[in-house]
């Protein structure tokens, strides 16, 4: 569906980089509180390049490396005080429907781990958690990892993504995962 709402801010890092690529860009209902409508805004940048390069070398045509920045709408407005009340059911709704994400992109074996505070760049302090999945692509299993936060600055948002953590060089020699986590982590932590 198409966004008529406002999307979250991407980091500059993502759109001036011509490796990223805006894939999607959706507003839907992602839950709902009593008497609460909740609509994320969503877009979501893949690593065009690295599919690119994975096609030429005659590896899959899939999406391999992604980012997401989601800003939520509360129809009606939340009343005043209360987004502490409600940042415990953003997250835990935030984790369920990234694992079930991962799993709708083919990711298999999908666990949550842990979930720790960071700072975002605006010193906001957001709930950051941890995933480990797996992609079986012709009897081989590739290691996968992701994350997704969550947190209030003025509205709540959700950052995340995924990418896979080893077995690229099956196709690109120069498949730098080892900088991926912190590429994530920067992108998470700009987003607002």
């Amino acid at each position: 569906m198409s966004n008529t709402g406002t999307q979250p801010a991407v980091p500059d890092s993502v759109r001036s980089d011509s490796r990223w690529k805006r894939t999607e860009e959706t507003a839907e209902t992602v839950f709902s509180l009593p008497n609460v409508e909740v609509t994320g805004h969503t877009v979501v940048y893949e690593d065009a390049d690295l599919r690119e390069r994975i096609v030429a070398a005659g590896g899959p045509d899939r999406i391999w490396r992604f980012v997401f920045a989601t800003q939520l709408e509360f129809s009606p407005s939340l009343p005043f005080g209360t987004t502490s009340l409600v940042k415990p059911r953003i997250v835990t709704e935030s984790k369920r429907e990234f694992a079930e994400e991962l799993r709708e992109r083919g990711f298999e074996a999908v666990e949550v781990g842990d979930t720790e505070s960071v700072r975002t760049d605006n010193r906001k302090r957001a709930r950051l958690t941890r995933y480990r999945a797996q992609l079986t692509l012709d009897g081989e299993t590739l290691p996968v990892a992701g994350r997704v936060a969550a947190w209030y600055d003025g509205g709540f948002y959700v950052a995340g993504g995924a990418y896979p953590t080893d077995g690229l060089d099956r196709w690109v020699n120069d498949a730098e995962t080892e900088r991926y986590e912190k590429e994530l982590l920067d992108i998470i932590r700009a987003v607002g």
